[in-house]
């Protein structure tokens, strides 16, 4: 498996010496726990992998988050995003302080992705249910559509009659 781990601007530098969002190949090798746990199945088996790496105090590696990016056409799927509650209650304290002023790992994982494939799509779609989740991803740039719990994060300006034909191309697709 390889992880290389690329500078992300939009990482605080405040975070930048215990916390990594970073891409992998294999969602199973550093997701697939915390997935497991958190969907009872394993992540896709196909590319984008987001982490969110902590490094605690003794330099051990734990994942604090995970999200899958999948590309459709002109949009990308956010799947599978969650935190792990146990690695977050774990840290230190004014790391885990920071993480909370700066957005929480949610956030942080969906800006990275926003960054990084900004060019290979219009917008960014999202199913979500859960309240405190939707919070999140609010505050990160996503609004509802018409269709209950699918959520899109537009970063280009589409004219009307397009973005409704991509929210139901998406749509028709059911949760992802």
């Amino acid at each position: 498996m390889t992880v290389s781990i690329d500078s992300d601007e939009t990482l605080p530098a405040a975070l930048r010496d215990f916390l990594v969002i970073t891409e992998v190949d294999s969602g199973s090798f550093l997701g697939g726990d915390l997935f497991r746990r958190k969907f009872g199945g394993e992540p896709p088996d196909v590319p984008h992998h987001l982490v969110a790496l902590y490094r605690d105090n003794a330099g051990a590696l734990h994942v604090a988050g995970y999200s899958h990016m999948r590309p459709y056409g002109d949009a990308y799927l956010s799947g599978g995003s969650c935190t792990d509650g146990k690695v977050i209650a774990r840290m230190e304290p004014q790391h885990r302080e920071q993480l909370y002023a700066s957005g929480g790992a949610l956030y942080l994982i969906l800006k990275y992705a926003f960054r990084r494939y900004a060019d290979r799509c219009q917008a960014f779609f999202g199913h979500c249910g859960d309240a405190r989740a939707l919070d999140v991803t609010r505050a990160a740039g996503f609004e509802p559509t018409v269709h209950q719990h699918l959520i899109v994060h537009w970063h280009r300006p589409l004219v009307e009659s397009t973005r409704d034909a991509l929210i139901e191309r998406v749509h028709a697709l059911g949760p992802f």
